[in-house]
């Protein structure tokens, strides 16, 4: 999985992308209080979604499964609430919603579609919009280095304590970075991929090089070509850094929480 160490903040800076003094000292603070409270094995900083009001930053806390996760936010930096499950089928319907987040979590959004006679109007409140819209970030844009993870003799997912990184030389190829998430059938591999330095153990998920449509992702090499920083274009703010020496990858989704639509007439 990707997330930010703070410590590794330096790497962001790169990218544009920083926390002040105050607010790295009190995520700090706050996020180990909610370590303790809930007997989390660990939770980090995810990011931070810019409300016209106010703004959310997310946290997110994972278990033996990687892939589930408990995701939080705060307004003030001292609180954290938990963000609410969302069904899919809520997801379909959070896409519909396009404006800013307000900063409020009560605030209701309507979707647009006409109520039948006598029935209310449809509505979702910000703080399930909020939940949705994490969890499209990820599923869209969560990424890992080629290596960085395996899966067993079990098939069970494990991270790489071997990993030593991507080649400085190949820092800046997507082919060597994948998508952190579940599905992919390791079966769908053309023979040709199959062809190409294919290792069962560790390709076990979708390279970024496929994405659709083609340059949505940006990569450039910083500090004479030893860190690569990729962004994402389909969801301006996210942004994911990786260097070998030493090998250290995280990222960290800082914007307004919408999805460029204007992507296909961008590229």
């Amino acid at each position: 999985m990707s997330f930010i160490n703070l410590d590794d903040l330096p790497y962001l800076t790169l990218a544009g992308f920083t926390l002040n003094t105050e607010e790295k000292a009190a995520i700090q603070s706050s996020l180990q209080v909610k370590k303790e409270q809930e007997k989390l094995e660990d939770i980090w900083l995810w990011g931070k979604i810019l409300g016209v009001q106010r703004d959310y930053f997310i946290a997110q806390a994972t278990k033996d499964n990687l892939f589930s996760r408990k995701f939080y936010y705060s307004i003030d930096l001292v609180n954290w609430l938990q963000l609410p499950d969302v069904p899919s089928s809520d997801i379909d319907r959070i896409t519909q919603v396009h404006g800013r987040f307000t900063g409020d979590p009560a605030f209701e959004y309507s979707l647009g579609e006409e109520p039948e006679e006598g029935a209310e109007e449809k509505t979702i409140n910000e703080e399930k919009r909020l939940s949705g819209t994490v969890a499209l970030i990820n599923y869209e844009t969560e990424i890992v280095p080629r290596g960085a993870y395996y899966r067993d003799t079990l098939h069970q997912l494990q991270k790489n304590v071997n990993f030593s990184g991507i080649p400085k030389g190949e820092l800046s190829q997507l082919t060597h970075y994948l998508h952190f998430r579940e599905g992919f059938d390791i079966n769908k591999r053309t023979l040709q991929e199959r062809a190409d330095a294919f290792d069962e153990s560790i390709d076990i998920f979708e390279t970024i090089a496929n994405d659709e449509p083609k340059g949505v992702w940006s990569c450039q090499t910083e500090r004479t070509g030893s860190v690569a920083i990729l962004r994402s274009l389909l969801w301006p703010g996210y942004v994911f850094f990786h260097t070998a020496n030493p090998p250290k990858w995280g990222s960290m989704y800082y914007g307004t929480g919408q999805r460029n639509l204007n992507i296909g007439f961008m590229l």
